[in-house]
Parts: structure tokens; C-alpha cells; sequence
């Protein structure tokens, strides 16, 4: 790790010991226009990323913690776990940038990455944490009717039958559903077809409804 890599990792854990106090949302909105917009990259940032500017690599960082942030919790449901696949993440895209040819495909590239080290760290983790869910963005793929029958569903159980479903259909649904990704950008990130987007969405949907009319929480 050369030296701009290194002060770049002691920052960014101390930025991670900090989420507490400076507040970052843990109930995840759905992404709409605006928000994709903001994830855009300028060209000349990740040139200097690229080139180990300190800088530039920072710029990344702040752009893009939140959202990182917030499809890491997804998957983990715990904080500290998404505070260290944030760090483990942002290292590994500055560390392998240079084999990044086109600029344009950045985002993509790097929530790749995410996705990619988040069910990485589920597959090692050793113990189920114990920690709710957030039931806003969840509530829209139930059914049309959100509100009612739906106040009653407990967030721990929503979070267990997220975490029943297999990786690719959770990748998917937490993309689409609450990140508000579309299927084109969904099949980009995971390096998938359109068609399978769609096809592993609908099972992720589908299957979701079962679990938790199984679970008699529906």
C-alpha cells in the first residue's frame, strides 16, 4: 500500500468511527432521478483517484458514503458490519481503479464491488445479528395497500426472511426496490442480462411473499 493509499485507509477509519456522531441515515430511501445524478463521478476526479491524488480520492468517499453505506446495512443489518464492508470496499476500489478503463462505467463498477464484499462478509460471518430492519422501502413490493394489516409486520421478521433469500435475489431486490436502480443499471452493476434482473426481482418478490405469509405475518 503506497503512502497516499495508506493515509487515504487511516481516514477513511476514522471517518467510519464517527457515523454515530454525525448521524448517517440508516432507513434507506429509494433512489429517484436526482439521487442517480448525485452518484455521477466527474471524469477528472477519478482520473485523480486513479493517480492516487488524496483529494480527489476524498471527493469519492463523501459523494458516495452514504449510498455504499446504506446497500452494505441491507445486507448486514448491523452497523458496525456495514462500517467495516464501507472500508473494506472503498479500499478495494481505489486499489484496483487502474484497471478501470472507462470512467463511464465507475458507479457501476463500484457498487459492484459492494454488493460483491457485503455477501462476501455475510458468507464469513459467524454469528446472526440481532438487530431490526427498516419497514418503509419494503412495504411498496407487499402489495398496493400499505397500510393496516401491513403497520403489524414486525421489522425483525422482515429481516430474517431478507436474509433467507438467496445472495443474487437479494443483490437484486435491495438494487431495484430500494436503491431504485433500474434493471439496465442493476444488470450492469451485477454483470448480469436485463432479462435476469427482471426474472431474479420477480422470484425475490415472490419469494419474500411466501416467507412471510409462512411466517403468518400476512
Amino acid at each position: 500500500m503506497n503512502g497516499e493509499m495508506a493515509l487515504f485507509h487511516y481516514s477513511l477509519s476514522t471517518r467510519c468511527q464517527e457515523y454515530d456522531r454525525i448521524g448517517v441515515k440508516i432507513e434507506v430511501p429509494v433512489m429517484d432521478e436526482e439521487a442517480h445524478k448525485e452518484s455521477l463521478i466527474p471524469f477528472d476526479i477519478i482520473d485523480r483517484s486513479r493517480d492516487g491524488d488524496h483529494d480527489a480520492m476524498e471527493a469519492v468517499y463523501e459523494q458516495l458514503k452514504a449510498k455504499f453505506f446504506g446497500v452494505a446495512y441491507w445486507y448486514t443489518q448491523d452497523r458496525a458490519a456495514s462500517e467495516d464492508i464501507l472500508q473494506d470496499a472503498f479500499i478495494k476500489i481505489f486499489t484496483n481503479l487502474h484497471r478501470l478503463d472507462d470512467n463511464q462505467a465507475f458507479v457501476s463498477w463500484s457498487y459492484r464491488i459492494v454488493v460483491n464484499t457485503s455477501i462476501s462478509y455475510l458468507r464469513k460471518a459467524k454469528k446472526q445479528n440481532q438487530k431490526s430492519v427498516s419497514l418503509d422501502s419494503v412495504k411498496d413490493f407487499i402489495g398496493e395497500d400499505t397500510s393496516g394489516e401491513y403497520e403489524d409486520l414486525t421489522k425483525t421478521t422482515i429481516k430474517e426472511a431478507l436474509k433467507e433469500l438467496a445472495p443474487g435475489l437479494r443483490s437484486v431486490f435491495i438494487l431495484h426496490d430500494v436503491q431504485g436502480f433500474k434493471h439496465r443499471e442493476v444488470a450492469e452493476i451485477l454483470d448480469c442480462s436485463e432479462g435476469t434482473s427482471k426474472s431474479q426481482l420477480f422470484k425475490a418478490r415472490e419469494q419474500l411473499r411466501k416467507k412471510l405469509y409462512a411466517k403468518q405475518v400476512l
